[in-house]
């Protein structure tokens, strides 16, 4: 809603800062589940590699996911984006997980 409000009102300059969005949803997001995580990474370091790798495997399997079963449907552009999409929800459902086992 705020994305909407601020275009309505300020279109030129959404456009300007709009090439850059994406690059710090990441960031943003990869910040505040970071820090999340770092809460309770005493339990998550013990667990072992094989926990570990499942959320790597979870992250990375997300975002290709995300690219090839969108690809028959639209343009390079927007397979990206459902494949960043995909792999950032994958890290908040990753924290979520975490925190409900591991605090």
């Amino acid at each position: 809603l705020l994305g909407m409000a601020l275009n309505a009102q300020f279109p030129r300059r959404v456009q300007q800062i709009l090439p850059y969005s994406p690059i710090v949803g990441v960031l943003l997001t990869c910040a505040l589940v970071g820090t999340s995580v770092a809460g309770c990474a005493g339990p998550i370091l013990s667990a072992g590699f094989s926990l570990q790798l499942a959320a790597a495997l979870l992250h990375g399997l997300g975002g290709v996911a995300g690219y090839f079963l969108t690809q028959p449907f639209y343009g390079e552009e927007v397979c990206r984006t459902f494949a960043i999409e995909f792999a950032m929800k994958s890290s908040a459902f990753g924290y979520l997980l975490a925190s409900l086992h591991f605090s």
